[in-house]
């Protein structure tokens, strides 16, 4: 993280103007800076005071800010935020395609502020895309431990289609066998040739005794 003294001039004035500019002020100078700039002045910023900037700024502009920002230099100021606009900010970062930058700043989050987010996105595509970049993935099975088998369902086949089935069986890995055996029952024949292998590998082929015969029979004939 910078020093205060190796900012810009015009960063410098701005941080020392926090206390007695007005707010709206304040919002007009922030984004005459940019993304890029306003990243750099965030973590010098008392957490209160950059509470109520991100909070005043369009949500357009803070995903663009924080596309440069690494949310550990802001913590105490990203948990004091309302998980609404932890939502607005993801849904315009999956907009914009930033899914690494999503999935950085989720993996902040509790699985319950996660669970939000996911059911807030509603999009199983974009979800994937942002499971895609995310490093602790029990903490996403967790997030999504309580959603209903249908939508466990459309991520996997989402996944299949595209051709990143390895995350989906990350995620559902972690969930008990009996979920994931409900999980299975319900796929595609094609996506359950391709994903029940990887589930297996993953349980230690626990998971087969969990699984209806139907569904054991219609992947062996496949596999035969």
């Amino acid at each position: 993280m910078p020093k205060p003294a190796n900012l810009s001039v015009g960063l410098r004035i701005l941080l020392a103007s926090q206390g007695i500019a007005p707010l709206a002020v304040k919002l007009s100078l922030v984004q005459q800076l940019g993304p890029e700039r306003a990243a750099l002045l965030a973590p010098h910023l008392p957490a209160e005071q950059l509470r109520e900037l991100i909070q005043g700024l369009p949500v357009p502009f803070v995903a663009k800010v924080v596309t440069h920002l690494d949310p550990q230099l802001v913590l105490e100021t990203y948990f004091s935020l309302p998980d609404t606009l932890h939502l607005e900010v993801a849904r315009q970062l999956c907009v914009d395609g930033a899914f690494a930058t999503a999935a950085c700043y989720a993996e902040c989050l509790s699985p319950k502020q996660i669970k939000v987010l996911i059911f807030g996105i509603h999009d199983v595509d974009h979800v994937l895309q942002i499971a895609r970049h995310i490093v602790d993935m029990p903490l996403i099975s967790e997030s999504l431990r309580s959603f209903s088998t249908g939508y466990l369902c459309k991520l996997a086949e989402a996944a299949a289609a595209d051709r990143n089935l390895p995350v989906a069986a990350q995620v559902l890995g972690g969930m008990s066998l009996a979920r994931q055996a409900d999980v299975c029952a319900g796929l595609q024949p094609t996506t359950l040739r391709k994903l029940l292998p990887m589930l297996l590998l993953i349980s230690g082929e626990g998971l087969r005794k969990q699984l209806p015969e139907a569904v054991l029979q219609s992947f062996e004939a496949q596999l035969g």
